[in-house]
């Protein structure tokens, strides 16, 4: 019999935080769940924690693959699934007993192939806890503006704390983008913009964990410039394809930036083709149109 929610975790160099997320899963009060971890070529303990983890759960299945970045990981995940509804969990992160739970009874309840539950951000150093996002009642959407409203996004691209029905990602064949970053962008402007009903699920958290080794907080490479770059450009045209009005803010991409001793001292901005290098982020020096 096939479990009513799948939890697809990509695990990648996170051995201090590993456990915390395996054992928040373990404890959750909705037992019918799988829980499916792609160790994407670790260089430290996190494999052998897995399969340890693995060895006394029987819900756990351990798989291995050449390294393909957290979109390849979640995407050969989904490849196995066997659950009505599915889970994307980063293995740095942790939730809530009941969060699984609560959001697959709200999915169920009204029949949505999109659950979404609140978020929280916890900062390792220096300690810092903050709601992402979070919610006060249960309320079903179905209007395109409003699904991306009510999930603030933008600025959120956040696909952990949407509970998704298979059978809708599957026959709508999303998939997320490999060997890149800043991933998510794409692929939850397609689950919000093409599948179904949303419901919103007041109570439950998902800790969403910051730390130094996080896409967010790691070194700011040309390549990580250029694919946060690409997302938010593919998201913006996406936008305008479904007419969903965006604030100016959100049309006002960087595109390339350089510093010096923590300071920026050169950013090249792009406002809907109207590209302009500012000198330290507000003296325009250069512009042009593409």
């Amino acid at each position: 019999m096939s479990p009513k929610v799948s939890v697809i975790i990509p695990v990648y160099n996170v051995e201090p935080y590993l456990a915390r997320c395996l054992e928040s899963l373990i404890v959750q009060t909705l037992e019918d769940i799988e829980i499916i971890c792609i160790d994407d070529e670790s260089t430290d303990g996190s494999l052998a924690l897995l399969r340890s983890y693995a060895a006394r759960e029987p819900r756990m299945k351990v798989l291995t693959q050449k390294n393909k970045r957290q979109g390849g990981a979640r995407n050969t995940g989904l490849d196995i699934a066997c659950g009505e509804y599915v889970l994307y969990i980063d293995s740095d992160d942790w939730i809530d007993p009941d969060y699984c739970e609560s959001l697959y009874r709200a999915a169920v309840r009204y029949d949505a192939d999109v659950a979404v539950g609140a978020i929280r951000k916890d900062r390792v150093s220096p300690p810092l806890s903050k709601w992402v996002i979070r919610f006060n009642e249960e309320r079903v959407v179905e209007d395109l503006t409003e699904k991306f409203a009510v999930c603030q996004c933008p600025p959120d691209f956040h696909p952990v704390n949407k509970m998704l029905r298979r059978e809708a990602l599957l026959r709508a064949g999303f998939r997320f983008r490999e060997y890149a970053q800043y991933e998510d962008v794409e692929y939850v402007m397609q689950i919000l913009g093409e599948l179904g009903r949303l419901v919103t699920v007041p109570g439950p958290t998902y800790h969403y964990v910051v730390h130094e080794g996080s896409t967010v907080k790691g070194k700011q490479t040309s390549e990580k410039q250029l694919n946060k770059y690409n997302a938010h450009k593919a998201f913006i045209a996406y936008a305008d394809r479904k007419g969903l009005r965006l604030k100016h803010k959100h049309r006002n991409l960087t595109k390339r930036f350089y510093t010096l001793g923590g300071i920026t001292v050169l950013k090249l901005k792009d406002h809907d083709g109207r590209l302009v290098w500012r000198l330290f982020d507000f003296i325009p020096i250069w512009a042009w149109r593409v």
